[in-house]
């Protein structure tokens, strides 16, 4: 058996050697310390302990960045955590039970989960992994990067949650008094200044990649990752959350320290990130990474370069073995597959053609929102609103020349009236989103004459998308359908196993160009800028951003001349090429536009329920929000300010 197969899912010493709550340092049974690290082989299912504690980066139950972002509809359902994740965008966190509490990990899914009971778990092994007798300097040296890595990750995600921290930089000592114990929350500089350091300090002896190994070692942090991850919390310290930000220049510890950084925007450290970002890239292109580009893999299949663009974004997210933009890989994405399959496909040249059915366990609750749809480029590369082609005023209304248009064929249904939405817009589009009336490519059929398409109208109460969209980016291709081709045959999925990616290459190109334009006072003084950028747009199909703004289709034709115009343009970038893959909602948050995306009865889709094309493509409101200024940041329980006096609560979460 693969011995990372496993990897964040074994805690099999951890009932011995950790307490539930961070703040009680008494190990429960100090006997069995020696144990579990008197051989190799012991100590390294300890390693993998303090793997275990990684949150689930494509689950909206430990995700906030997925579970508290305009990108998505929830629907009401009593799966999972699905009803929690939907209540907490949709009535607001609580201080008394917060939701996805990674603080303590008191409820839910992060049940035991506590990222400051895996920083002990880090600290610990750090501590022991020298009493080791058989293993070599070369492999203790490799643990100990892994172990100094993880703490320093761990320290990463409390951050992004919860602001300024303790840090813990070592476990306590069993004899320490009740005041040693009762720690303060670190400013930000000095939080982000530690991780960095630990990163650092794990860099030299993390190896250079794992190829050869990705199966056995999936998961496992290397330096190419760990620069990357560095890259992207130096941008996030840079960002307008956290760097000039002067919502919380008042907020202080109760010694008097403040907890941000007060005065202006620091350029230097949009520098740093800068730095930061292109020593990542290079370390990763020279383990060989880069852009990944789906290519037909053999003769039977049969598309042109416009369907395999629209199959691109499926296997960016579900090629793991043969894919060279995933920085860090974190196993099991079925959960997203299964979330968001539409419960009927259709076949045949009529559109009343046998349907399939999907099996039970497939749920459809989590949809696109109409939000994010409307974020993807039109085919000239340009926002529908800024491209004087496309009929943005009557874009939700059904297309008129659906019988006679031949130009969409293999992105929609031919002759299946959909939405002016839905037409000329970008492959990325058609690619991560179905529609009614979308065509899917695979589940077995992989000629794009015969693909399978999607009805989203006349749908029920239920498991079904509340927006009409469906992410078809989470399902590749590679997924089938088997158990016969008519609805009796009760066919069921067999979902293609991919491994989530924590962090690509196309996230780090963008995190390089944001951090150069805003060093720049001009994009025009850093060719670089657009560098990036154009290479994720020319692999989506679109021209670069210089050609795009400046064709006869833009009516903002000198927006990227402008630092304040490219901004938006990166950002926008982003918030596409990454869209659904749980980084959304940290970017909103970090530019500090979450209040505006989500004011209250913001989250809009199609009306699914309609029984005719007009009705279905009007905007619906579909989900009230309930967003405020304190969501900017998570809320501390209110029973650990009790156990810890000399915390305070984020502003916001006092009562």
């Amino acid at each position: 058996m693969k011995k990372i197969k496993y990897i964040f899912f074994v805690a099999l010493m951890l009932p011995m050697l950790v307490a539930c709550n961070y703040l009680d340092v008494v190990p429960d049974n100090i006997a069995t310390i020696e144990t579990v690290f008197r051989d190799r082989q012991t100590a390294e299912s300890y390693l993998f302990t303090c793997y275990s504690f990684m949150p689930m980066h494509n689950n909206s139950s430990s995700n906030p960045g997925i579970s508290f972002s305009d990108e998505f509809c929830v629907a009401s359902t009593t799966a999972g955590g699905i009803t929690t994740n939907r209540l907490l965008t949709e009535t607001g966190n609580s201080s008394s039970n917060p939701s996805i509490n990674l603080w303590d990990g008191a409820n839910g899914i992060t049940s035991g989960k506590g990222l400051f009971t895996g920083i002990r778990c880090c600290n610990l092994f750090l501590e022991q992994i020298d009493n080791i007798p058989d293993i070599s300097k070369d492999e203790a040296a490799r643990w100990k990067a892994e172990a100094k890595f993880l703490k320093a990750y761990y320290h990463w995600y409390l951050f992004q949650l919860y602001g300024p921290i303790p840090i813990t930089d070592v476990n306590l000592s069993i004899n320490a008094t009740d005041e040693e114990m009762r720690v303060y929350r670190a400013p930000v500089d000095e939080v982000v200044d530690y991780i960095i350091g630990q990163i650092d300090a794990s860099l030299s002896d993390l190896p250079k990649d794992v190829i050869g190994r990705e199966l056995e070692e999936l998961g496992r942090v290397t330096r190419p990752a760990a620069m990357a991850i560095k890259a992207r919390i130096l941008v996030t310290a840079a960002s307008p959350l956290f760097n000039g930000n002067p919502d919380y220049k008042n907020f202080k510890d109760k010694r008097g320290v403040s907890l941000f950084p007060t005065g202006d925007r620091n350029l230097d450290k949009w520098k740093r990130a800068a730095k930061a970002c292109k020593e990542a890239i290079d370390a990763c292109e020279g383990a060989g990474l880069g852009l990944y580009n789906f290519v037909k893999p053999n003769s039977s299949m049969i598309l042109n370069d416009s369907v395999r663009l629209s199959a691109q974004p499926g296997m960016i997210l579900g090629e793991t073995t043969n894919n060279n933009e995933a920085i860090w890989l974190q196993s099991n994405a079925k959960g997203s597959q299964n979330n968001t399959v539409p419960t009927k496909l259709f076949f045949g040249t009529s559109g009343g053609a046998t349907t399939f059915v999907s099996p039970v366990e497939v749920f459809s609750v989590e949809s696109a929102s109409l939000n994010s749809a409307e974020l993807f480029y039109t085919s000239h590369g340009l926002p529908m609103d800024e491209d004087n082609s496309f009929p943005y005023a009557s874009r939700f209304t059904p297309d008129p020349n659906f019988s006679t248009r031949t130009d969409h064929k293999y992105w929609v249904k031919e002759k299946y009236q959909t939405a002016l939405f839905n037409i000329n817009r970008e492959p990325r589009y058609y690619g991560s989103l179905a529609f009614d009336g979308a065509n899917w490519f695979g589940f077995g059929i992989i000629n794009q004459e015969t693909q399978y398409f999607v009805k989203a109208m006349n749908a029920g109460l239920g498991r079904q998308s509340l927006t009409g969209l469906f992410i078809k980016k989470y399902v590749p291709y590679k997924a089938a359908l088997s158990g016969g081709q008519i609805a009796s045959s009760a066919p069921t999925i067999s979902y293609s196993p991919y491994s989530w990616p924590i962090m690509r290459m196309a996230d780090l190109y963008l995190l390089y160009a944001e951090a150069l334009n805003e060093v720049a006072n001009s994009p025009a003084d850093n060719e670089d800028i657009f560098k990036y950028v154009d290479m994720i747009r020319v692999r989506a199909g679109l021209k670069g951003v210089r050609s795009s703004w400046g064709s006869n289709f833009s009516t903002q034709p000198e927006k990227f001349t402008t630092q304040g115009g490219m901004r938006e343009i990166i950002q926008r970038e982003r918030m596409i090429e990454l869209a659904y893959e749980g980084q959304g909602g940290f970017d909103r948050r970090r530019w500090k536009i979450m209040d505006k995306l989500l004011t209250k009865g913001s989250i809009r889709g199609f009306t699914y329920t309609a029984l005719t094309a007009d009705e279905y493509a009007k905007s619906n409101v579909v989900w009230t929000t309930n967003f405020q200024f304190r969501d900017y940041f998570w809320p501390i329980k209110i029973s650990d300010l009790q156990v810890n006096p000399n915390l305070v609560q984020n502003p916001g979460w006092e009562n």
